[in-house]
């Protein structure tokens, strides 16, 4: 959906992107109630951040966003808001 890149502690390029999913995987956890355990079949946007030690590689993600417009609006006021920058 989108993609981008942003710095990591001011200096390290890592890339970002946003995408759709059609499953809003819940937690698994036996112990949570079932609206937060289980998987939902509804659209929803995943932010995937890239690796600071290697190009292409999306070691860590957000929880999900109910639309593309929310989740970009939620990166821009976190930290890395000021250097993100979108490629697409």
């Amino acid at each position: 959906m989108k993609e981008g890149v942003f710095l990591y502690d001011g200096e390290v390029e890592c890339d970002i992107r946003i995408i759709r999913s059609s499953v809003r995987f819940g937690t698994g956890d036996h112990e949570d109630e079932p609206d937060v355990r289980d998987d939902v079949e509804q659209i929803v946007f995943y932010v995937l951040y890239g690796s600071t030690t290697e190009r292409g590689v999306f070691s860590s993600g957000s929880g999900a966003y109910e639309s593309l417009q929310e989740a970009m609006t939620q990166l821009a006021v976190t930290a890395i808001g000021p250097t993100l920058r979108w490629t697409t």
